[in-house]
């Protein structure tokens, strides 16, 4: 195929295309809003490059149609669109040689005429040829069958249809019938030219105007009005007629309508004649005086008009196809400004936003923070303090102690203090130990959970200006505090009495003798300086007389109140090693200040400066539909555990 005038167009329209496409993918436009653009162009890159020019033909009952068509395909094929009931749109294509028929039903069925299938469907004779064909779209078209016809398409070497020229027949329109609205809006929008059909003999009827007015309305630049029944109306009035009419459409807002006025039922009789008579048709005679063409001369006026109708198609299919590519443009170029009116409207709140934004003064947010943990610390370990010693662990040492002095244990007094001795020293030392431990602990947790709550804090008041400088900003990683790096308690008091205790108790033979009562009194004083030697001697001198059982009872009525006052000395010893449990918990609590100080200061210094970075940025971008610029990069990186 040689080049030429089309070749030179059609290369136009797919740079157009080419260009639109590009900018689409450069341009950052919302989501939905460029996938529906490129939605549009696929479309439209399709029809480009469909060589068919599409020719949609709408009219109301007995307006022509149907002979107009007949006409187009040269012989009575299609029946009257008084008896059509069919709810389909009927493609018309060329192909050369045998006709053919495809009917594509409900159910997604495909028929194929001529085909066995295809008659037991329909319920006519098996056959192929005009003398078959027509029946079968009688059968099609007319009957209950018509319900279950989804799509129709006829086959046929028509000479109109041979320039890749096809025919959309719709029902006969009616802007009451929602069904024959949404065929015609969806055959004129895939119409190179819309062939709107109007009896001259009842020309302009308001059906017609208000179909024009709804489902043709954005497509007027398409249509042409053919005047059929031309032959119908004297020579005087013909004229008069296209007159009215040609004005009419101006009325509705059609500026310069195209007129297409011809006789399709006369043309098709001269069609079937001449297909009657090999040798052409008979000149028709006409009685004197009378200037009234017949069939012969009304098939010429027909020929121009099938002319001229191959010719609007070709035009209008290239003005269709511009005036697309220009509506492509026209959106793109919608869909630009609006991005770019949001980004400006995004760029002035984070304006306004930074204008508005006031940081806190970071030494004073670490100092609140400070305070908050060292209160709720010391709260924490003079709750611990004031505890003691539960009652239960007592009792668990009460009977402990009379198990060291079960039966005869008695007898053997220095073994036995060894064993009270020794079992009162593990006891209270094990219940200091956990007491200040326990403790420990809970300030470790403390000043762990007060360690994630300062990121929380942190990234809560200085997260703004990463917000409105276009940043997504993560809450900063805390330091991660180690509770074993808090003091252990100092039990060597603890130690001092109770070995004190073992070592008196343990001098069986003053215990036995008469210094008992100086050995009990020296004992009474390292258990509990505070009671004097009198309870000692009282203790001394019990211990050197009476029976097992005796000896058991004044021992342990002796022995729990000193246990009573190691137990107040313990008190007294955690008591200590709490106040120096606190000053390490403040002490940490100072470290972890300064490392956040050192760490985040730098950042906090970086954030309250984007402002002051930003505002270059910002007065640029009021001059350009670009994204908000990047700001610089941060000092340093996150603080790690």
């Amino acid at each position: 195929m040689g080049s030429g005038p089309g070749d030179s167009w059609d290369a136009a329209v797919a740079g157009h295309l080419r260009g639109i496409h590009d900018l689409l993918d450069e341009l950052r436009l919302p989501p939905g809003r460029g996938e529906a653009l490129r939605l549009r162009l696929r479309s439209v890159e399709a029809r480009a490059a469909d060589p068919e020019l599409r020719v949609a033909v709408f009219g109301e009952a007995s307006s022509g149609k149907s002979t107009l068509l007949n006409a187009f395909m040269g012989r009575r094929l299609l029946p009257s669109s008084a008896r059509v009931t069919t709810h389909t749109t009927t493609v018309l294509r060329y192909r050369g040689g045998a006709e053919g028929v495809t009917v594509r039903t409900g159910d997604d069925g495909v028929l194929t005429w001529p085909s066995r299938e295809f008659s037991r469907w329909a319920g006519c004779r098996r056959g192929s040829g005009q003398d078959a064909l027509e029946p079968a779209l009688e059968r099609v078209l007319t009957t209950e069958l018509a319900r279950q016809v989804r799509d129709l398409e006829v086959l046929s070497p028509v000479p109109l249809l041979g320039g890749d020229t096809v025919l959309l027949d719709t029902p006969g329109f009616s802007v009451t019938d929602p069904g024959h609205r949404e065929l015609a809006e969806a055959a004129v929008r895939q119409a190179d030219l819309a062939l709107v059909v109007v009896p001259a003999v009842a020309a302009m009827s308001m059906t017609l105007v208000d179909f024009l007015g709804g489902p043709l309305l954005d497509h007027h630049d398409r249509c042409a009005f053919v005047l059929t029944k031309m032959d119908l109306l004297d020579d005087d009035e013909r004229s008069e007629v296209v007159g009215i009419v040609e004005d009419r459409l101006r009325e509705l807002g059609i500026d310069d309508p195209v007129l297409l006025p011809c006789a399709p039922g006369e043309a098709l009789k001269a069609l079937t004649a001449h297909r009657a008579e090999p040798d052409g048709p008979r000149a028709e005679r006409t009685a004197p005086g009378v200037d009234r063409p017949g069939p012969a001369g009304h098939l010429a006026g027909f020929r121009s008009v099938e002319a001229r109708i191959a010719w609007l198609a070709t035009e209008r299919r290239k003005s269709a196809m511009v005036a697309t590519v220009l509506g492509l443009l026209a959106q793109l170029l919608v869909a630009v400004e609006d991005s770019a009116q949001a980004q400006r409207a995004a760029l002035l709140r984070t304006e306004r936003g930074l204008a508005a934004l006031s940081l806190p003064d970071f030494p004073a947010f670490l100092d609140a923070w400070a305070q908050r943990t060292l209160d709720r610390a010391g709260q924490q370990l003079s709750r611990a303090a004031s505890a003691g010693i539960p009652e239960t662990s007592r009792a668990e040492l009460d009977a402990d102690v009379a198990a060291a002095v079960a039966g005869d244990k008695i007898g053997n007094v220095s073994e036995a203090a060894e064993n009270v001795s020794r079992t009162v020293r593990l006891h209270v030392r094990a219940d200091a130990e956990r007491a200040v431990r326990t403790a420990a602990d809970h300030a470790g947790e403390l000043l762990a959970s007060a360690a994630g709550q300062l990121a929380h804090d942190f990234a809560a008041e200085y997260s703004a200006p990463a917000g409105l400088a276009g940043e997504t900003w993560t809450v900063p990683v805390a330091p991660r505090v180690a509770a074993g790096g808090l003091a252990d308690p100092d039990l060597s008091g603890v130690d001092r009495t109770l070995t004190g205790i073992g070592e008196q108790l343990t001098t069986s033979g003053r215990l036995r003798t008469g210094g008992g009562a100086m050995a009990g009194a020296l004992a009474g004083s390292l258990i509990a300086p505070g009671l004097g030697t009198v309870i000692g001697g009282a203790l001394g001198a019990l211990l050197g007389k009476g029976s097992h059982e005796a000896l058991r009872t004044r021992f342990l009525e002796r022995v729990r109140p000193l246990v009573t006052a190691a137990y107040e000395e313990i008190d007294t010893l955690t008591g200590a090693s709490m106040l120096r449990l606190r000053v390490g918990v403040a002490e940490s609590i100072a470290e972890l200040r300064a490392r956040y100080e050192d760490q985040w200061g730098a950042e906090r210094r970086w954030r309250s400066g984007a402002d002051r970075r930003s505002r270059p940025a910002r007065r640029l971008c009021r001059r350009r539909t670009g994204p908000p610029a990047v700001p610089p990069a941060r000092p340093r990186s996150w603080p790690g555990p």
